[in-house]
């Protein structure tokens, strides 16, 4: 005999597994897969924090494509981000780094977050090895940057103001690295 309170309590076993495999979504957009996340919030905490201080944020982000959960690569995408934030609209704006840069503004944190995970995509071309039928496993990785990228090595000079912004910058002790895998996904869904 089952009872009733065992189908609760397996349920209830079950349920995270199953949540965090949902988190993620594909879509086929042209020649592109592109990845969808239920709310990656990496716009919080020190980030949001860096933001609203004025500063601009860097966030590199990586698309990889596995054969199996935490299996071998098929392919991967790589595209990098620089948010800053309207202290007087209250908004935010990402410009897309690279080749071809983009820029969108007037976001909230969480359009912002959709768009830069929307911007990085894998060809199609190079998911070959893959059949359409063929499952696939999914994971995002992305990294806030410790500086804006507008600081490179020619912004190497030392001065009293970079001595006081090294010492004054708050420790953050958050992991400024983050990853999400999800899967099961066919290339015709």
């Amino acid at each position: 005999m089952v009872r009733p309170w065992s189908l609760v309590l397996v349920g209830l076993l079950t349920w995270p597994q199953s949540l965090s495999a949902q988190s993620l979504t594909v879509r086929n957009v042209a020649d592109a897969l592109h990845v969808r996340s239920s709310g990656l919030g990496f716009i919080a905490g020190p980030v949001l924090a860096r933001l609203q201080d004025g500063r601009s944020v860097r966030v590199d982000f990586e698309l990889t494509i596995l054969d199996k959960p935490q299996g071998a690569v098929v392919t991967r995408g790589q595209q990098s981000f620089n948010l800053s934030f309207d202290l007087w609209e209250q908004r935010f704006a990402v410009t897309r780094v690279g080749q071809m840069p983009r820029s969108i503004s007037h976001l909230t944190a969480r359009a912002a977050e959709d768009w830069c995970l929307d911007n990085v995509t894998v060809p199609l071309a190079s998911m070959a090895r893959i059949g359409r039928d063929t499952p696939f496993w999914v994971r995002v990785d992305y990294r806030v940057q410790e500086r804006s990228s507008t600081q490179g090595a020619e912004d190497s000079t030392f001065t009293l103001q970079t001595l006081i912004d090294v010492l004054s910058r708050r420790r953050e002790d958050q992991d400024k690295a983050k990853s999400v895998e999800g899967g099961p996904f066919r290339v015709g869904n």
